[in-house]
């Protein structure tokens, strides 16, 4: 197994090289004038034409190899820089130049965590266009009551508007995954969409909910708040939210974990 190959199934990167495909992508994402990110950018199918048209461009790249050969590319550069790292673990905040907009071929393996990461960070982007397996997509756009809603659809909605793009099948890429791929915008917004008291209580609930998707909430949700109060709040404050016992999390609409959320961290204050 060479080294290039060794790569991509340490770090799942199916290269995008379908120029027609990434010059559309380019111009749905407009970075014309603006500071970009392009996180993972591989071998520059998007990469050119983003330095052409943005102020700044900043690559994050987790390939050491590849971000060398970047490198020496931004030593020719001024308006490229180069950052070697995971973008899984990587406090976007800390950048030095504050992107407008980030722009990435998100690799299949991570690409969920990478645009959690970028929407749990407290920064300053505009937007983030990103291209992700087509039925990651489905998950981040799904409401209540549709099969692919959980976890990913009700952070995503808290966080950003969402807006669907051109869809592109396996031909486009090298390696060809076994999946199409579809691009999507998010408008990441300036606070949660919904209070929620505690952001830590929200997530913990949302994942305690859909931990046992297939159980009532009185048997999942309800039991792990009872737990972690050592009593019988759950009922109550189910209720006072709007959620019924004996309904599944997929029913949930996001407002009403919301509203769980404030109603628990007043629980927990109250008590502490």
């Amino acid at each position: 197994m060479s080294a290039a190959r060794g790569r991509r199934v340490r770090w799942g990167q199916n290269f995008l090289v379908d120029a027609n495909v990434a010059g559309r992508i380019v111009d749905w994402a407009s970075p014309d004038g603006r500071d970009v990110l392009e996180i993972g950018p591989g071998r520059g199918a998007l990469t050119e034409s983003l330095l052409e048209r943005s102020a700044t461009l900043t690559l994050l790249e987790i390939d050491p190899a590849l971000a060398a050969s970047w490198t020496l590319r931004a030593g020719r550069e001024p308006r490229l820089k180069v950052v070697e790292g995971d973008a899984t673990e990587y406090d976007f905040a800390t950048l030095s130049t504050s992107p407008k907009l980030v722009v990435s071929n998100l690799p299949y393996e991570s690409g969920t965590a990478i645009l959690m990461a970028m929407l749990e960070c407290a920064w300053s982007v505009e937007e983030i266009v990103v291209m992700l397996q087509k039925e990651v997509c489905e998950r981040v756009m799904a409401s209540a009551r549709e099969p692919a809603y959980g976890m990913l659809a009700i952070h995503s909605y808290m966080r950003a508007d969402v807006e669907a793009g051109m869809k592109v099948g396996p031909g486009a890429f090298r390696p060809q995954p076994k999946v199409d791929s579809r691009v999507l915008r998010l408008r990441p917004l300036e606070g949660l969409r919904h209070p929620v008291g505690d952001p830590a209580v929200f997530s913990w609930l949302v994942r305690e909910a859909f931990a046992r998707r297939r159980k009532m909430v009185r048997n999942s949700l309800g039991a792990a708040i009872d737990q972690r109060f050592g009593g019988s709040h759950a009922a109550d404050l189910l209720d006072r939210a709007e959620i019924a016992l004996d309904s599944r999390p997929e029913v949930v609409p996001p407002r009403n974990f919301a509203r769980l959320s404030e109603l628990v961290t007043e629980e927990l204050v109250s008590s502490a």
